[in-house]
This record gives structure tokens, sequence and C-alpha cells, in this order.
């Protein structure tokens, strides 16, 4: 365990040198901000754009629950690519400057290694939605309108496990590949692919982990009836997550990294 520490304590302080724990988390609030900012201003906004009076009022006005519907979605989007290439090189980075070398070395293993960037990059990842969500509710709170405590938290705890799902297909194609754009793009392909998949075929796949995005907008939207599939749709995600880290271990462990 001591081990393992050391190396979690290295990652985080990579990630401060590196000031991931600063601008992610920046980028992320201004991500949530931004979406009740411009429900509450939207008619000064239409009106600035020279529109007639009569069609400005008959454009509605978002709901609360609808602005963190929109920000959930901005996040799907932005938020995903933000992370993608803000992880992409975290194994491959270190495999190409040769400092995995230096850190795998017996009786340092290789799950470890992999586990202890996953906690690092989970971490990093879950603080930045949860502030950036965070000044999204509050926001949407003071200029558009109330969302229930218990509603936003249950959201963020099911969308987190959609980010976190996110970054570890990022961090498996990071210990498989050595380019980063072949990492991004591979990254993103996979997780647009499941994406798109998804809402053409929903019947189809039912426990995809795409659904989550969808539970937590009903939660939002006050939806808290889930039902057995959600949960079998969660099992499902945390089942590939961890298939994911095994096989990123299995991986690195082939390729006689510090061996």
């Amino acid at each position: 365990m001591s081990q393992w520490l050391v190396l979690f304590k290295k990652e985080v302080l990579e990630m401060w040198r590196n000031y991931k724990w600063i601008w992610i988390p920046t980028v992320f609030i201004l991500l949530g901000v931004l979406q009740p900012l411009t429900a509450h201003y939207m008619p000064q906004i239409l009106e600035a754009n020279n529109l007639p009076k009569e069609m400005i009022e008959n454009i509605p006005i978002p709901t609360a629950p609808q602005v963190l519907v929109e920000v959930l979605s901005h996040y799907g989007l932005l938020g995903i690519l933000i992370l993608v290439l803000s992880f992409m090189a975290s194994v491959a980075g270190e495999k190409q400057n040769g400092s995995a070398v230096l850190v795998l070395v017996k009786p340092v293993s290789h799950l470890s290694y992999i586990t202890a960037k996953w906690t690092a990059i989970t971490s990093a990842t879950l603080f930045s939605f949860a502030l950036g969500y965070l000044a999204a509710w509050y926001y949407t709170g003071i200029l558009v309108g109330e969302v229930s405590f218990i509603d936003f938290i249950a959201s963020l705890l099911v969308y987190s496990v959609w980010l976190i799902f996110v970054v570890t297909v990022t961090l498996f194609f990071s210990t498989w590949m050595k380019s980063n754009g072949a990492i991004a793009f591979l990254s993103i392909l996979t997780i647009g692919a499941i994406s798109i998949a998804t809402s053409l075929f929903s019947n189809v796949l039912t426990y995809s982990p795409s659904k989550l995005n969808s539970y937590a907008g009903s939660i939002v939207m006050g939806g808290r009836e889930l039902g057995s599939t959600f949960w079998y749709t969660m099992l499902i995600t945390i089942g590939i997550i961890i298939l994911c880290i095994v096989g990123a271990n299995k991986m690195l462990q082939r390729q006689d990294i510090g061996e």
C-alpha cells in the first residue's frame, strides 16, 4: 500500500506541476456557468440581434431543469474532449520519455502503476466536474429557478460514472498506443460511436454506458424512478471500467516495460 501511495502522490504532484488541477476545473466551471447566464439573458441577446418583439415573446425561456440538462450536454461534448486531450499522454508520454522504465522497476508492479494513474485521473475528473456542475446548479438557482439539491446530487453521481468510463477508455488507449494523436482519435471515436449507436439503437443497446447521460438528465427533470434497467446499466458500465483497467495492466506487462 505504501508503494501505491507513493505512485499516487507522484501523479497528483505531476498534475499540479502541469496546472491540471487548476485549468481543468476552471474550464468546467466556465462551461457550467455559461448556460444559466445564457438562459437568463436570452431575451436581451435576442433583442440585441434586432429580432421582432413578437418573435422574442414566442420563444420559450428554458426552465431550471432544462438548463442543467443543457449543461450536461455541454460536458458531453466539450467536457469529454477536454478530458481526453488532458489525459491521453498519461502512460504513452511516460513511455516515450523513458520515465515509465524508471518507475516500473521491481518491486513496483504494473497494476500499482496503472491503478495509481487511474485514481489520480478520476480524482481530477470528478473534482473538476463537481465544481463545474455545482457552479451551474448555484447560478441556475439564482438566475433561472431552483432545482432540488437531491436531484442535483443524484444526477451528479450518475454522470460521474459516465465520465469515469470516458477517462478509463482514454487510459486504456494511452497504454496501448504510442502516438498521442492516435490515442485521442481512438478515444473520441470509441466514445462517440457508443453514444451515436446508443441513440440510434436505444431499444437494442438498453444497457449501454451512454445511457447514463439520459438517466442523469431524467433525474434532473424530476424522474427519480429509474427502474432495474438503470442499475443493470450502472453495473455493466462499472464492469467495463474494471475490464479496461485489467486490460491496460495486461497490455503494459506484455510491453515488457521495466522488466
